[in-house]
């Protein structure tokens, strides 16, 4: 069988990390767009044969850098966690705000719902609807732009990992993940590559 070549694209930096930026539509920083043009390089001689692009307007920029000749869809389903009331506020200013919430968080995460926001059963749901489509699209090389969240728990699907392992992957902003994907799951090629 011939594996699927599947590359996994974390937008650039918007200049506000260590907050959690889900739902919110913030563009790139200058920074940003400099990652994303030098990991472009990159990706031009991938040979890649469709992007498929989270709607939202870091991710939308993140694919004006990359000047690659294929066909692009932009999918729902990529979209980042909605934090509801915690977005654009870091974790100290959270735990301050609703410390009996993070501690829920922390011990029903498979039942957790973000106050406002999205619940993790609804997010991982999107993510498992997003790999059956990537399995199925009939391209050998598919090249995926999204937020960390999202390719964190795809990362965990494809590689057959259990979905709480998520965060054993530090998915860098402007920075791509490989993976090739045999019928029997995926085997990850590269993690973290930037220009």
């Amino acid at each position: 069988m011939v594996a699927k070549e599947l590359y996994f694209l974390r937008h650039g930096d918007t200049g506000l990390h260590g907050r959690y930026i889900g739902s919110t539509d913030a563009p790139l920083s200058e920074s940003g767009i400099e990652q994303v043009r030098k990991t472009a390089r990159l990706l031009q001689g991938k040979d890649v044969e469709k992007v498929v692009c989270s709607p939202m307007l870091r991710c939308r920029q993140t694919l004006e850098q990359l000047y690659l000749p294929c066909t692009c869809q932009f999918n729902e389903l990529l979209r980042e966690v909605d934090f509801g009331r915690w977005e654009g506020k870091n974790f100290s200013e959270i735990v301050k705000i609703d410390k009996e919430l993070v501690d829920s968080w922390v011990i029903e995460p498979d039942i957790f719902s973000f106050p406002g926001g999205e619940s993790l059963v609804a997010f991982r749901n999107r993510i498992a609807a997003f790999k059956a489509l990537l399995e199925n699209m009939a391209e050998d090389s598919i090249l995926v732009i999204a937020h960390g969240g999202i390719i964190r728990h795809l990362l965990c699907l494809l590689l057959g990992l259990d979905s709480d392992k998520y965060l054993v992957f530090d998915v860098k902003p402007g920075c791509f993940c490989s993976i090739r994907l045999f019928t029997e799951g995926g085997v990850l090629t590269g993690f973290n590559i930037k220009g």
